[in-house]
């Protein structure tokens, strides 16, 4: 059976309106732990997408960007709730900064796909299964890290998760226990350590959701170590907040470990971490 978006996507979808304040785009990102929100005109129909990226960016630039259609990109690319899951993992990897992929029928939006959606779909059994994925309420676990303190600051230690509340993995850990893992925590990437706790590489989702249509006919890796992206920038925990910004702007970054003086993992930063930690929570 083929798995299509009505299959795997998320119905119950928090959008915003291009008039929508900066602040509030913030806010709604960092308590949701979202990596983007869907844009939508009046009738609800897809106009654009605005991410932590955009923020970042936005923060970093000297333009006077205060509602998110002056940061969003606008007509987004979406697919059609009848598109497969293969076509919607191409789309994912190939389009740049993709994490998620807006769903849209009869012209507006009805739900998101994202790479954790795609990392291990439920199945469907038949239209009544699919009719069910569709109207049941999606659990949010909170990362075991997330009590919901504000971590504010200067540096880096002062807003980083540290590593002895982060999940971590290791080289020879199955792909399948990975992906089961990120999902269930709803993590976007996690730190892969050696023995002495230094950093060796990165699991993101783009690493674990396989991309079928690529014309590549080598079999997928099935650890950790095969799969993960090795080439990991890191940072002390002095780094400056502006400048882990500036760091995750240029390099499109989602995350960023953080290591003491002897390279061993000390926390890790995420974009929703720097975002989180200077957002004024906006009133209505």
């Amino acid at each position: 059976m083929v798995l299509r978006a009505r299959d795997v996507m998320t119905s119950r979808v928090v959008s915003v309106r291009p008039d929508t304040t900066i602040e509030r785009a913030r806010y709604l990102l960092t308590e949701n732990r979202f990596s983007a929100l869907p844009v939508v005109d009046d009738r609800y129909r897809l106009v654009g997408i605005v991410t932590t990226y955009d923020l970042l960016r936005a923060d970093g630039s000297s333009r006077d960007a205060v509602e998110v259609g002056d940061v969003m990109t606008r007509d987004p690319l979406s697919l059609a709730p009848d598109a497969t899951v293969p076509v919607i993992a191409h789309r994912l990897r190939h389009y740049g900064e993709l994490r998620v992929m807006p769903i849209v029928q009869g012209g507006m939006l009805a739900g998101v796909v994202s790479r954790g959606d795609l990392l291990t779909p439920e199945p469907s059994f038949g239209p009544i299964g699919r009719l069910l994925s569709r109207t049941k309420e999606r659990p949010r676990t909170a990362p075991k890290f997330w009590d919901g303190e504000v971590r504010a600051g200067a540096t880096a230690a002062d807003i980083m998760t540290p590593s002895v509340d982060v999940y971590d993995l290791t080289e020879d850990m199955p792909v399948a226990e990975a992906a089961a893992l990120m999902r269930a925590h709803r993590f976007s990437a996690m730190p892969v350590l050696d023995a002495d706790r230094r950093v060796r590489g990165i699991l993101s989702e783009a690493d674990l959701v396989p991309d079928t249509l690529s014309g590549r006919r080598t079999p997928p890796p099935s650890t950790v170590g095969a799969a993960m992206t090795t080439d990991v920038v890191c940072v002390r925990a002095t780094c400056p907040v502006h400048d882990l910004a500036h760091t995750m702007v240029n390099n499109r970054l989602r995350t960023l470990p953080v290591v003491d003086a002897d390279d061993r993992l000390a926390g890790i930063v995420s974009r929703g971490d720097v975002l989180r930690a200077t957002a004024a929570v906006p009133t209505e």
